[in-house]
């Protein structure tokens, strides 16, 4: 579900006074479909920076559906998706999670935004109480749990917050809107406005990326999942005369089209690279599009290189432990694959076949994870 564009936008900063190690920036978007929260947090954990932007959708009664999660925290990128129905089923990274059945809003720890969820769901009268069960979201370990816990409406604009699971109860004074200004002796509200329209860059950016794969993809989403950040390493193209010419290079991996396909942008020589005298590895900037074809059980792929003015459609999937592409160029069969696959690195090889049946390599990418 997306909120439309022309909602009505509110943006909000938080302190965290109970140390002074921390704050929030969120954005509050609220359209006929309903209402998207996303902020962002930097704070201190452990003695470590910890950066977390966060999006969490709700529909038009205020139930949490969707939740996304990017970290940053001690030199690792991690990412959550959480998805619910609406009635109660919940899946964690595409994954059906039988432990949050029955959970109604998502809480996530480090912030004071997600009280508004159940305040604007609930709509208790004053005095009244209610229980409810929340999938709470742990930092910076992205763990997520069932929790029990308690909102009584004390007054018009106040609530009082329990966790039924252990001894932890807080104030919260709220806006018209529900949500916190101040959230007892932990966060308090310093500014809040109506926010600016998105810019047309960040509305393009928003409607093609997403946070994680589509449930709809279930485990078929492994096999390329992995790649999601960015890459730099060492490009080569190996030419008919045995000469090699090589350049670094970088390549850049992110779910998008609401986590239904897999597009990189691959760029030769990086931006970074000093500019250097002679031929290096032929010049490359272009994206690829990986989508699953459920029928046919593999995953089909289209480069598209303006640079080069080359498009090429290939289609396989996991060989073993290598993943293996097949396709044409001008009539000729083409294998690209990915090996020596490891948590930070992998090489990429690409082949045509010769006349009598074997395969020559036209080019080697040798990758390291930079993000």
């Amino acid at each position: 579900m997306a909120v439309e564009a022309t909602a009505v936008t509110r943006e909000l900063i938080w302190r965290r006074v109970m140390d002074e190690l921390g704050f929030e920036h969120a954005r509050v978007r609220r359209g006929p479909e309903g209402t998207e929260l996303s902020g962002l947090l930097l704070v201190a954990e452990e003695g470590a920076p910890l950066r977390a932007e966060y999006s969490i959708v709700c529909d038009g009664a205020w139930r949490t559906r969707r939740v996304s999660v990017t970290q940053s925290w001690r030199g690792e990128h991690r990412t959550l998706t959480l998805e619910h129905d609406g009635a109660g089923l919940w899946r964690k990274n595409g994954q059906v999670a039988e432990e949050l059945k029955g959970c109604t809003d998502v809480d996530l720890g480090l912030t004071p935004s997600t009280n508004t969820l159940p305040i604007n769901r609930l709509r208790l009268g004053e005095g009244a109480r209610a229980e409810i069960l929340a999938a709470w979201v742990r930092f910076p370990s992205l763990e997520v749990l069932p929790a029990r816990q308690g909102y009584t409406r004390t007054g018009p604009a106040r609530y009082r917050y329990e966790n039924l699971g252990g001894d932890f109860t807080a104030m919260m004074d709220v806006d018209a809107d529900g949500l916190p200004i101040d959230y007892g002796d932990i966060w308090r509200r310093l500014a809040e406005a109506p926010a600016s329209p998105l810019s047309a860059k960040q509305a393009f950016v928003e409607a093609l990326l997403s946070p994680g794969p589509s449930s709809e993809l279930g485990d078929a989403a492994d096999t390329f999942g992995w790649l999601v950040g960015g890459w730099e390493g060492t490009i080569q193209d190996h030419d008919a005369d045995g000469s090699v010419r090589e350049s670094p290079g970088e390549w850049w991996f992110h779910w998008v089209l609401d986590g239904r396909a897999l597009q990189d942008v691959f760029i030769v020589p990086s931006r970074r690279a000093p500019a250097r005298p002679g031929p290096g590895a032929n010049k490359r900037y272009g994206t690829t599009v990986r989508s699953f074809d459920r029928a046919e059980g593999r995953w089909q792929i289209t480069w598209v290189s303006p640079t080069g003015g080359v498009i090429n459609r290939l289609a396989g999937g996991r060989d073993g432990e290598r993943l293996v592409l097949l396709g044409e160029h001008h009539g000729r069969p083409l294998r690209w694959s990915f090996s020596d696959i490891g948590p930070d690195r992998f090489t990429w090889r690409g082949e045509v076949r010769e006349a009598d049946g074997t395969w020559k390599l036209q080019s080697r990418f040798d990758m390291r994870r930079i993000a």
